[in-house]
Parts: structure tokens; C-alpha cells; sequence
């Protein structure tokens, strides 16, 4: 069996995230961001889960009860204190990724749904430069996210849905 083309396969990936980076523009609230963030990154990659973990802060109340009116987020919020966050997500600089024992990570699930996850990708988000929570990607094979891969387009991606949600958030007029 012949091994995969690396240079093909990063291409590939790059196209991939840059397409869900795309379909972000002309978003014109949170929840529209959000189901186009999560709808693009379940087309692209497949990824059967894809949900939104939110620190309880004053700032992130607008936005819990904006991403809350949406069908396809309201079950795919989780809030959770800044303490736990921290403790699971230190530092909140880079995209974390895990597999295999992911019970310390079951902190970030949202409450309303179950899934079986044996992989995790947790990228953080931020409003302003200040940490609000992370966009979380989950999938049963242990493989799919393993610590040491390359997360330089995960990074790049989480950057640019805080940039849109930053600009969503500025008052207009």
C-alpha cells in the first residue's frame, strides 16, 4: 500500500480549512458565525461532533442567550465556570489536543447531549484578547487528535472566528 503524498495531504487540509474560513464571512450575528463555523467544519472534515464551550462571565451573557436562540447551537453550548476551564484549557494560548482517557476534558460537554468521544480538539476563543471559552471538536477514533500533530491551521482558524466575533460584537451605527 503506497503511503500517503504529505505535501498533497497538508494541501488538501489547508483548502479545506480555508473554505470553512470563508463561508464565515457575511455572517451577520454570533449564531449565524457559529452554524456556519460548525456546519463548514462538519462538511469539510467530518467531524461528527463540533460544539461551543463558554466561560460564565458577565461578558459572555449577550452571547450565551444569542447562541441559545439557535436550533442547531442551543444544544451545542456548554457553560462552565472559569476555574474548571482553566484547569482543563491552562494557559488558553494554542489549540490542546487529547486522546484516549478524556474524562478531565468531560467538563467541556455540553450538558443536553452525549457523545462518545475518544478524541478532542479544544482551540480557545477570545473576545477583545480576553479568553471566552473554545470551539471544541470531538470524534471516536483516537487517532483523529493526537497530541503532537500540528495545529497551526486550528490556530489560525479559532483567530478568525474571534476577529469575526469581535467585529460582530462592536455597537453599529
Amino acid at each position: 500500500m503506497a503511503k500517503p503524498d504529505v505535501p498533497t495531504v497538508n494541501d488538501e487540509l489547508a483548502r479545506k480549512f480555508h473554505r470553512v474560513e470563508a463561508g464565515l464571512d457575511g455572517s451577520g450575528s454570533a449564531a449565524e458565525l457559529f452554524e456556519r463555523l460548525f456546519t463548514g467544519i462538519e462538511t469539510q472534515f467530518a467531524v461528527p461532533y463540533a460544539w461551543l464551550s463558554l466561560i460564565r462571565r458577565p461578558e459572555t451573557v449577550p452571547l450565551r442567550a444569542s447562541l441559545e436562540t439557535s436550533p442547531l447551537l442551543a444544544d451545542r453550548l456548554n457553560s462552565i465556570a472559569e476555574a474548571p476551564f482553566r484547569e482543563v484549557v491552562p494557559g488558553c494560548a494554542a489549540p490542546l489536543l487529547a486522546s484516549g482517557d478524556l474524562r478531565r476534558y468531560f467538563r467541556l460537554l455540553p450538558p443536553s447531549r452525549k457523545y462518545f468521544i475518544r478524541s478532542l480538539a479544544v482551540s480557545p476563543l477570545t473576545l477583545g484578547g480576553t479568553t471566552i471559552g473554545s470551539i471544541n471538536l470531538g470524534d471516536a477514533s483516537p487517532a483523529r487528535y493526537e497530541p503532537g500533530m500540528d495545529t497551526a491551521l486550528l490556530t489560525h482558524l479559532a483567530r478568525s472566528v474571534s476577529a469575526h466575533l469581535f467585529r460582530l460584537s462592536l455597537p453599529r451605527g
